[in-house]
């Protein structure tokens, strides 16, 4: 089933060449104005239009790539951080309230660290535990 949406399509993830693919892929997404951005997110909070916050969520790529290069120390891939990082963006553009006056790129920023640095957490340790009960067995038995 073919999907008729004007959403853009953004490239996935994976090895080395597909992160510098997707690099060079979200530089061709438009950077929106203050106004752009504030009549785009008026849209989205107002009527739900994924056509609007599929514009925000492009628009930001670029600031998701820098803020999860800041976090390339821990030893993760950086597609990883970067994907976490992208589920982020799109929580701040869920919750982001235009009428406040501050740019979408400084709300979101918040949202963005949160979700890699969970994903960090959840994901960097020097040892493994068990999460599931057959896991767990090899740990308490």
């Amino acid at each position: 089933m073919a999907n008729k949406s004007n959403v853009p399509a953004v490239p996935a993830l994976g090895g080395e060449a597909s992160l510098n693919r997707y690099l060079s892929e979200i530089r061709k997404f438009p950077l929106l104005t203050p106004e752009q951005e504030y009549m785009l997110a008026k849209r989205y909070e107002e009527h739900q239009d994924p056509e609007a916050a599929a514009q925000l969520v492009t628009s930001h790529l670029r600031l998701v790539a820098k803020i999860a290069m800041g976090y390339r120390g821990y030893g993760l891939p950086v597609s990883e951080l970067i994907s976490e990082g992208n589920i982020g963006l799109m929580q701040g553009v869920k919750k982001f309230e235009p009428d406040r006056g501050f740019r979408l790129a400084t709300y979101a920023m918040w949202w963005i660290k949160a979700s890699i640095q969970e994903y960090i957490l959840r994901s960097w340790s020097l040892v493994k535990m068990g999460t599931t009960a057959n896991q767990k067995k090899l740990f308490f038995n």
